[in-house]
């Protein structure tokens, strides 16, 4: 068995690069793969870069060249609840890409969720759902986990499952992020796990997106730098994905070689 798992940054990815065993650094056109073991599971960690199309061209040419028997993508995300802190973690059950959507003549926004082929057979599906196996399992094992506080948070992380939300978008005003919740139900958003879904789905492997909430833009809003294209999350770059890079691992842990 071999487990891919797919970060945006590689502030994401070093947290489980490092508790590698056996590592080598193998190609994979223009992006950093390691590979090396976690437990009894050989392990192909591939660094994407943030957004949708990094996500999914990475995922499909490792997909074509080399195709892992599961696929995790995990990493850092906004929430779309405001009890939702820093730290908690949000296990996916469903993924959604919620700018795949119509503009319709009077102004309102249709939602169109996914359209793929896989094989002959034309998909067109509102969400694409985490592969069973590999939610039930990460659930237990995240009950087990020993997650740190973030800093400045009293609380221990909860874990939520839930509908993880992507688009190459940041949404920071309060009224569209909570239509965006009532509308998909979603608990985070992110750049990068409907892209990953999707290939996946494309080749049958199965597939988990685990998330850690970063920035509540419904708590408070994240400043952006002069001369960045994004808000920054720097100040916090060593926390990012930290927990759910742990969830990944316990789960991981209990999958057979």
């Amino acid at each position: 068995m071999t487990v891919a798992l797919v970060c945006a940054m590689e502030s994401e990815a070093v947290h489980l690069r490092r508790r590698l065993t056996e590592t080598s650094e193998i190609g994979l056109s223009r992006w950093r793969r390691t590979r090396g073991r976690l437990g009894d599971v050989t392990v192909d960690l591939v660094v994407s870069a943030i957004g949708m199309v990094n996500a999914a061209a990475a995922t499909a040419t490792l997909c074509a060249l080399d195709p892992p028997s599961a696929l995790f993508n995990y990493g850092c995300s906004g929430a779309h609840r405001e009890d939702l802190d820093a730290g908690d973690v949000i296990i996916a059950d469903q993924v959604v890409h919620f700018s795949a959507q119509i503009v319709l003549p009077d102004g309102q926004r249709q939602y169109m969720g996914f359209d793929y082929w896989r094989g002959e057979t034309r998909v067109q599906t509102e969400t694409i759902a985490a592969d069973p196996a590999l939610l039930d399992l990460a659930q237990r094992m995240a009950e087990r986990a020993l997650l740190p506080n973030w800093p400045g948070v009293g609380q221990m992380p909860r874990v939520v499952t839930g509908v993880v939300a992507s688009a190459d978008v940041w949404t920071q005003h309060g009224e569209s992020i909570r239509t965006l919740h009532d509308l998909h139900g979603s608990l985070c958003e992110e750049m990068e796990a409907a892209a990953i879904a999707q290939v996946a789905a494309i080749h049958g492997i199965p597939f988990l997106a685990v998330k850690d909430i970063s920035n509540n833009e419904l708590q408070k809003a994240t400043l952006a730098e002069e001369g960045r294209r994004w808000p920054s999350l720097e100040d916090h770059a060593e926390q990012l994905g930290l927990r759910a890079a742990l969830v990944v691992e316990a789960t991981i842990g209990v999958l057979k070689g």
